[in-house]
């Protein structure tokens, strides 16, 4: 009788440590596929900042806001994500190739021309942030399969 209470225990016990293990798992990933979610949000809106300021009238806001998201913004998103586990040491080329097909052309204002849609400048920088947006999903897929 006592044996079978303290097997009974036991058996609670280690399937409530089982049940709390993967619902920790659960969450964590929970947590990473939000914060992956804004990060291509952020990515999608400096892909958006980027059109409208190569293919508009630039302006120093807009300039400025580009660099800004870039270089701090961007770059602290991608540190929280390894923080959170996530494998992002590829995604920081290709970070430097979007920030290089954003800012390399067409952005020192007394060479700027009003570009078009079509123009292999957008075409780039639609390209780069499409890799770099695959990587983190890749990214994902490997730490959660």
């Amino acid at each position: 009788m006592v044996l079978t209470q303290i097997m009974t225990w036991l058996l609670i016990i280690f399937g409530w440590l089982i049940v709390n293990h993967q619902n920790n798992i659960r969450e964590k990933r929970k947590e990473i596929r939000g914060t992956l979610d804004k990060m291509q949000l952020f990515l999608d809106e400096i892909e958006t900042q980027a059109i409208q300021y190569h293919t508009n009238q630039a302006t120093n806001e807009l300039a400025f806001q580009l660099k800004r998201n870039l270089n701090k913004k961007l770059r602290d998103k991608l540190d929280i994500l390894k923080i959170r586990s996530l494998d992002v040491k590829t995604s920081y080329s290709l970070l430097f190739k979007f920030r290089q097909a954003v800012t390399l052309k067409n952005f020192d204002t007394s060479k700027y021309e009003v570009q078009t849609i079509n123009d292999d400048l957008i075409k780039n920088i639609l390209l780069t942030k499409d890799n770099l947006s695959q990587e983190f999903e890749k990214s994902f897929a490997k730490r959660y399969p």
